[in-house]
């Protein structure tokens, strides 16, 4: 059987003939590749590969997680003006020696901090958080007679930017006054130099006693609604509720839905007994659904008050908004002092409606009332002149109104929330600072890699030049080896063949030789010549690298010996039709051609065998040579000092490959060659 010629359509390997050159190559092309694009490209990839500075950057990155994780936990600045009003701020007159502002309580007390709340507003070229906060200024509280007392002084240096991050003055308990705040040196960024301030608050504890307070300044720059001197004092700033993060949050208290913008409506919170009041805080809901639903359902225009008797017939009037123009409050406490007005009820009564879609709401996300420092509305009960119905009614509720909680998170008191406001801020500088050092790191590391990887480039290249010297080196002395082996072939075979040839020629020409001698010699000659050319052919096919479509493979060379040599055998030859996976290398195939010789001619000559078995196959470690015959066998114990035998043990030693004989006297021999893959052996050309 003959196994079909392969197809002989080849394309340049070159470097699969060499893969260390390859390899080389490839690492060239990469590192090139790697050095053009450095520095576009992400610097993930250079913290793995920068070992020298690996642990460092751990460092750093568990340092900034760790901040950002309890950054999670804290409130955040909400960053926007969701009220028209801003602040107060100074003219732009260059008159002033001095800019400065100042409250004036309604009546001496005893307060223990002060807060600046930075402004967030447009400045000449951006939005600016910090803007017309000074570089240098002071701080100072006056008692009831006039005495000054220095909180905060920061003359001497320039005093970084806060953002709009509260600036937190705390003392020891003190009476005071008057509170003044002096720019000594102005903001002056990117125009005139001007004083702003978006709050100040003068705290008692949890009061802000500012509410009820006077503000003077320097000068105004009256700008209708959004810069004014009360807005000092309205609770208004760019940082949103104070709300700490918490999962669980509620909605708050909902009205039933009116068709008409000036439908009243009353939410009544009554006290267990009767209470001395110092503040009411009305807390707005925050939509996040909608983005300018800042104070969904907050009326436009209201009143609330506070009696003693259920039927208001004592009535004390704490505060009343009747001009519909007024700036919603947005993400702000509404703060309403209440001047220790006594009250068991407190009434909050809507004389304009919040405009929705098509329709007018009421909604409030909590109602508090302060005695003492305490909220005594979580003791009260909630009425409303109606309650909303129907699917939406299941997020709202009268009982939300008092459970310190908002859709966003748990209310907190304005000292407390000043205090985690003052953590986070100097949690973000560690971080942004950490981050920094990173990224310097990051860098550094990019240029170290860069450079050393120049340098590598170059040494790379000299060793990829020494490396194929001595590749090339290395395959002169094989094709040198190769070529010794090969003259041996011949000589051994070939020449022999030639000798016996000069031998029955002397035969033929001696005088006693008779036409039937010289018949039988020439015959003689005649075949052994042609064997001789049969081996030189197979020589040739075995090893050549060039190929055409007429001529054969190494495979058909080994099938076209097995029908010579068995030419009068029943014969069982398989060998693999496709091309294998990996072709061994020139000398492999030299030994097993040599090898396969070797026994086929002993089968022939020896073994007076009827039926011959010849398989060929690959294997998952390399090839499988397996050749049966059932002629008369031998005692392998017996015969394993033979010469034949041990010819076949040496070829097998040189490929590496394992050998197995069976054979027994009248059984026949099999003998089967495991011949393991090797680095040289190539995959094979398409």
């Amino acid at each position: 059987m003959r196994r079909p010629p392969p197809s002989t359509k080849r394309t340049p390997r070159a470097f699969a003939r060499h893969p260390s050159s390859f390899w080389l190559v490839s690492s060239f092309v990469i590192l090139i590749s790697s050095f053009s694009s450095v520095q576009g490209a992400d610097s993930r990839w250079v913290d793995r590969i920068a070992f020298w500075s690996w642990s460092e950057l751990e460092t750093l990155s568990i340092g900034i997680h760790q901040r950002e994780q309890q950054l999670a936990t804290l409130p955040e600045l909400m960053l926007i003006n969701s009220c028209l009003r801003i602040g107060l701020k100074t003219g732009y007159t260059t008159e002033e020696d001095v800019r400065w502002f100042e409250l004036t309580l309604k009546e001496a007390a005893s307060v223990d901090s002060i807060v600046l709340v930075p402004p967030l507003a447009k400045g000449a070229n951006a939005v600016v958080a910090g803007y017309g906060f000074p570089v240098r200024f002071k701080l100072e509280v006056f008692d009831e007679q006039n005495q000054p007392h220095v909180i905060l002084d920061q003359t001497a240096s320039d005093f970084r930017n806060p953002g709009c991050f509260p600036v937190f003055a705390r003392f020891e308990p003190r009476r005071v006054k008057r509170a003044r705040f002096t720019a000594t040196d102005p903001w002056s960024v990117d125009g005139p130099e001007i004083l702003a301030m978006a709050e100040m608050l003068v705290l008692s504890g949890d009061r802000n006693l500012a509410l009820d307070a006077t503000v003077t300044s320097s000068s105004s720059r009256n700008a209708p609604r959004a810069w004014t001197r009360l807005n000092l004092i309205d609770m208004t700033t760019p940082l949103g509720l104070p709300v700490a993060p918490q999962s669980g949050g509620t909605l708050g208290f909902h009205s039933a839905v009116s068709n008409k913008a000036d439908t009243e409506k009353t939410l009544t919170l009554t006290l267990p007994e009767v209470t001395p009041l110092d503040e009411i805080r009305l807390v707005p809901v925050r939509r996040k659904e909608v983005p300018l639903w800042f104070d969904y359902g907050f009326p436009v225009t209201f009143k609330v008050e506070a009696a003693t008797k259920e039927d208001f017939s004592d009535a004390v009037l704490l505060h009343e908004v009747t001009d519909k123009f007024q700036p919603a409050p947005g993400m702000n406490l509404v703060c309403i002092p209440a001047r220790r007005t006594s009250a068991r009820f407190i009434r909050l009564t809507t004389k304009q409606l919040w405009y929705r879609k098509g329709d007018h709401v009421f909604a409030l996300a909590e109602f508090q009332a302060f005695s003492g420092g305490k909220n005594v509305a979580q003791r009260g009960q909630f009425t409303a002149s109606d309650v909303l119905t129907g699917d939406d009614a299941a997020n709202w509720s009268l009982a939300a109104l008092n459970d310190g909680l908002t859709e966003g998170g748990r209310l907190i008191s304005l000292p407390e929330w000043f205090t985690q406001l003052e953590t986070r801020q100097k949690l973000e500088r560690e971080r942004d600072d950490l981050r920094s050092k990173r990224d310097a790191l990051v860098e550094r590391s990019q240029h170290q890699l860069v450079y050393g990887s120049v340098s590598s480039v170059g040494g790379l290249t000299l060793l990829f030049g020494l490396l194929f010297w001595q590749q090339h080196l290395h395959r002169r002395r094989d094709a040198q080896r190769l070529h010794d082996k090969l003259a041996r072939d011949l000589h051994d075979e070939i020449g022999s063949n030639l000798g016996s040839i000069t031998l029955m020629c002397s035969f033929a020409a001696q005088a006693d030789a008779t036409p039937d001698s010289m018949r039988s010699d020439i015959a003689e000659i005649e075949r052994v010549a042609a064997e001789t050319a049969d081996s030189m052919r197979d020589m040739v096919d075995l090893i050549s690298t060039r190929r055409s479509e007429a001529e054969n493979d190494w495979l058909d060379v080994l099938h076209r010996l097995t029908e010579r040599l068995l030419r009068h055998h029943t014969l069982d030859c398989a060998l693999p039709a496709a091309p294998l996976t990996l072709e061994p290398d020139i000398e492999t195939r030299r030994e097993l051609y040599l090898f396969c010789k070797e026994v086929l001619h002993n089968i022939a000559k020896h073994a007076q065998a009827t039926n011959v078995r010849f398989h060929l196959a690959p294997t998952t470690d390399g090839l499988r040579v397996e050749i049966t015959d059932n002629g008369l066998g031998f005692d392998t114990d017996q015969s394993s000092s033979g010469h034949g035998l041990g010819n076949l043990r040496e070829r097998a030693a040189v490929m590496k490959a394992n050998l197995q004989i069976l054979s027994k006297p009248g059984g026949g021999t099999t003998i089967i060659l495991d011949v393991p893959r090797g680095p040289r052996w190539l995959k094979p050309e398409t």
